[in-house]
């Protein structure tokens, strides 16, 4: 998967990727893919992750990095990510994003995000979801960026897949990253 990885990354800077996974082994092989790819091209790793996950993770990235290269990984929370307002608010999360790549964007430090998008139950939040998704695309075309949406396929529910295929440019699978046949690009607003 790192090949193919690196493969996107080398054709364009910017890639809004959908990723979802059934099992939790290759969830962290794809994600430990994506970020020894993305360090090994010179890229600091902003990894929105849940503290469990993250820590295998961490163990899976010890043996294939050096304490520098871990280094370049900035790890923050998912659940104080996406409820820094105490529910899953969308200008919020954005702000907080703002906030996150401000000294990233200052310094012209080159990155790249994988966030695993996670919630609780909350009134309308599969549209939420879609709404967060919608704009996280518009910023990846107008910032340039290159940013994996990762979900737990056990909580994605097919009007949700469906609307999340729509505006994620590209799927990543357990082997390889297509484009999506759904995708309808975000106008700039």
């Amino acid at each position: 998967m790192k090949e193919k990885i690196t493969e996107l990354t080398l054709a364009r800077k910017d890639a809004h990727i959908f990723y979802s996974s059934h099992q939790l082994d290759h969830y962290l092989s794809a994600a430990a893919d994506y970020i020894v790819a993305g360090i090994e091209e010179g890229d600091h790793i902003i990894l929105i992750e849940n503290d469990r996950i993250f820590s295998l993770l961490e163990e899976k990235l010890k043996p294939l990095l050096h304490k520098e290269q871990l280094g370049q990984i900035l790890h923050i929370n998912n659940f104080d990510y996406y409820f820094s307002s105490g529910s899953f608010n969308p200008p919020y999360i954005f702000d907080y994003l703002d906030n996150i790549l401000k000294p990233y964007n200052e310094h012209n430090i080159s990155f790249r995000t994988w966030a695993h998008v996670e919630w609780r139950e909350q009134e309308g939040i599969l549209e939420i979801l879609e709404e967060f998704e919608n704009e996280a695309d518009r910023l990846v075309n107008e910032n340039s960026l290159l940013l994996v949406c990762a979900y737990d396929a056990e909580r994605v529910p097919d009007t949700l897949h469906t609307a999340l295929m729509k505006c994620h440019e590209f799927v990543m699978t357990e082997d390889s990253i297509i484009p999506s046949d759904l995708y309808a690009k975000t106008e700039s607003a």
